[in-house]
């Protein structure tokens, strides 16, 4: 058992990676309203490279370990991961696209027990089912004009992806160091949005845009390492639930600087989906 000192630590940078993590999708928002998805991918994955690169620059072995094929598919899932949340935020309002994204350790802990990973848990398809529920509910008060069916599949499909992602990550091997995966997937974003170039207009950033991405990049690194240090020496049980705070940040923000709103059935789907993760997560931690 942590101290309970070490518990309120983790608790406090929990709450300090989620508020990275929206504050980084609030960046990439701003600047996805004038530039093409694939402008945002590139230039936000420069900065996010150099970022990553200082962090791994003491790894001086297992280069080569980039080329493994999981590692491939890690990098595949994540730049599906990356261009589904840059659309999804151009075209939806920032909590809707959050809690929709909410959704992935729903589909992480289903996939893990359908691929018999992990044993069958009653209360835990209850609580999957729980939080689908709360997505249509999500869903179905945001199926509006203002807001585009485009905007909520690509949330949806890119929480599925990062679900995706997350599983790939579980099977490849611990040998690999994380630095060099978090340099391969990230060269490999910022080259997909190079490659997407090549269909798009880009236009010239203004000093505007670039701050925007410049944000972005630092705030998702800090988020990354923040998360990293409150997962380590603390009872995860009572610290990961926190991770559900990301949809508080979404909320506060979007209304803040959009003037969005839940509608109350929304709201409700909102709870649904952060019960149902928080007891996944716990009955996770359970012996």
């Amino acid at each position: 058992m942590a101290s309970a000192q070490a518990n309120r630590r983790g608790i406090l940078l929990m709450l300090v990676a989620m508020a990275c993590y929206v504050g980084n999708d609030v960046f990439v928002k701003l600047a996805a309203q004038s530039l093409p998805p694939g402008q945002v991918l590139a230039v936000r994955g420069a900065f996010a490279t150099i970022f990553v690169l200082a962090i791994a620059r003491g790894a001086r072995d297992g280069w080569r370990a980039a080329l493994r094929p999981l590692v491939g598919v890690r990098c595949g899932l994540e730049i599906t991961t990356a261009l589904t949340s840059v659309i999804a935020l151009s075209l939806a309002p920032l909590a809707t696209v959050s809690t929709l994204m909410m959704t992935a350790p729903l589909m992480i802990a289903a996939a893990a027990m359908a691929l018999r990973w992990e044993p069958w848990r009653g209360g835990r398809l209850w609580a999957a089912a729980g939080g689908f529920a709360g997505v249509l509910l999500v869903i179905q008060p945001a199926a509006r004009p203002e807001v585009p069916a485009a905007g909520l599949a690509c949330a949806l499909l890119c929480a599925a992806s990062l679900a995706a992602r997350d599983l790939v990550t579980r099977r490849i091997p611990v040998t690999i160091p994380s630095s060099i995966i978090a340099v391969a997937t990230t060269l490999a974003v910022c080259l997909s949005g190079l490659l997407l170039g090549l269909v798009e207009h880009w236009t010239p950033l203004t000093r505007y845009e670039l701050g925007m991405l410049a944000a972005a990049a630092g705030c998702a690194a800090l988020g990354n390492y923040a998360l990293i240090v409150a997962c380590r020496g603390v009872d995860l049980s009572v610290v990961t639930p926190f991770r559900y705070s990301l949809v508080l940040w979404a909320l506060l923000l979007g209304y803040a600087i959009w003037g969005d709103m839940p509608r109350p059935q929304a709201a409700i789907g909102v709870l649904l989906i952060v019960a149902a993760g928080a007891f996944t997560v716990w009955t996770a931690r359970r012996p």
